[in-house]
């Protein structure tokens, strides 16, 4: 067996390394379990947990107190949407833990695995009302032993200028897609015709085989990135790291991430018949599916500009992406507007759904590439955890405005995410400029 700061074995398996399917694989269940959950929290939040909260479920009264709220007068939308806020954010932030335990401790391997034990005992307390806040904790802890460093792992297959890097970063992407893909519709179906036990025991399941696949698979892969990648990686942030890019870039991107975090809080209220209705879940599944229908499309495009140098950069993805899921966000404004409140029908929300992951398929492969190019040797996984940072920031300030659902007007809330998004956009166009003139930080950006 090499030793773990080998060399990547140099075998290729259609134009990337082998370890790139190994880590789609295990991304792809690990996706299953957090997307079926996540489809199925708000409501089962409202209508199992919050009803007998303060009396059944364990350190309740605390978690409404840290988060100034009385269980009283607020109300069960605007609890469940503010722990909504608070669970889906904090996945994102506690990768910065996880990667520095990588970085600095036990290495990516088995933070992984801790990570993934924890993840599975969390999705095995949810069906216990008593303990749902437990569980939801220990899924949190667990997710930042996971993230961050499996898409170090994705970087370190790679040399800091292979040119292959974000085209690889958009085929990881198309595993957590399937499983994304899968999980609302499964998870949903179950709820309905077996009950909430044995949907989560379908997202507990999706956990325990991703962590299977990467304990047995996990030998193959590099624990960090070897010294002729590091050397390079060197010299490509020589001139010291790029803090200003860093900046916008993650700035702009926590307004989009704001925007896409109504598709399961306040977009799945406005669409629903009632506080319990998990019907239209299905359309969760969209985005995903259009990551499947796409990614293959984009990548043979990007490859044949490629072949003529001419396949634009990370900064022109990000950007054509931010535009795009801008202009979805306002057409669902539009929407609000010209129905007087109304609900769109499904097809238009389909529309909606499926416009918003296109804008996704350009910017969140392209940014994840570029992050992991700007990584100084030995902090890859905090550097990418900085990346879940922006999508913790966009998740809690998503909580937060979704608990305005219902207290300003139905219009006047959808105008109001349209116009955060634009300033995504903006902060974005602010970013290219800066891409292009950080040297060696990418191939090439036209």
């Amino acid at each position: 067996m090499p030793a773990p700061d080998a060399r990547p074995s140099p075998r290729i398996l259609f134009g990337h390394p082998p370890g790139l399917v190994l880590l789609f694989l295990v991304e792809m269940w690990e996706r299953f379990s957090f997307y079926g959950m996540r489809a199925m929290l708000i409501v089962y939040m409202t209508a199992v947990v919050l009803p007998d909260a303060p009396t059944h479920v364990a350190g309740y009264q605390a978690v409404c107190t840290l988060l100034h709220l009385d269980p009283a007068q607020a109300g069960t939308v605007r609890i469940s949407s503010e722990l909504y806020g608070v669970y889906s954010g904090f996945v994102y932030l506690t990768p910065l833990l996880g990667g520095l335990l990588a970085d600095r401790l036990f290495g990516k391997r088995a933070t992984i695995i801790g990570g993934g034990l924890l993840i599975v005992a969390g999705h095995l307390l949810l069906t216990t009302p008593r303990w749902f806040l437990a569980a939801l904790l220990l899924i949190v802890v667990g997710t930042g032993g996971v993230k961050g460093n499996i898409a170090a792992q994705m970087a370190d297959l790679y040399e800091p200028d292979d040119p292959r890097r974000e085209r690889g970063f958009s085929i990881f992407y198309v595993g957590i897609n399937i499983g994304a893909t899968a999980a609302p519709l499964v998870c949903a179906l179950l709820a309905e015709r077996a009950g909430w036990n044995a949907a989560f025991m379908a997202t507990s399941a999706g956990m325990i085989l991703g962590l299977a696949l990467y304990v047995l698979g996990a030998r193959h892969l590099p624990e960090r990135q070897a010294e002729w990648t590091a050397s390079r990686g060197r010299r490509a942030v020589s001139g010291g790291h790029p803090a200003a890019l860093l900046t916008v870039l993650s700035i702009s991107s926590v307004f989009l991430w704001i925007s896409y975090e109504q598709q399961a809080n306040a977009l799945v209220r406005w669409l629903g018949t009632g506080p319990s209705d998990i019907g239209m879940a299905w359309l969760q599944a969209i985005p995903p599916a259009m990551v499947l229908i796409g990614t293959p499309v984009l990548t043979l495009r990007w490859s044949a500009q490629a072949r003529a140098g001419r396949e634009p950069g990370p900064g022109t993805k990000m950007l054509i992406g931010a535009a795009i899921i801008l202009a979805m966000q306002c057409l669902l404004g539009a929407l609000s507007v010209v129905l007087g409140g109304r609900a769109p029908s499904p097809w238009l929300a389909a529309l909606y759904f499926a416009g918003w992951e296109v804008g996704d398929l350009y910017f969140s492969p392209a940014a994840m590439g570029l992050f992991s190019r700007l990584a100084r040797p030995g902090y890859e996984s905090m550097t990418m955890a900085v990346w879940y940072l922006t999508i913790f920031a966009g998740n809690l300030a998503s909580g937060w405005i979704g608990g305005m659902w219902g207290s300003v007007g139905i219009s006047a809330y959808w105008l109001l995410i349209a116009a955060l998004t634009a300033v995504g956009v903006a902060a974005m166009a602010i970013c290219r400029p800066l891409i292009m003139r950080t040297p060696h930080a990418v191939v090439q950006d036209a």
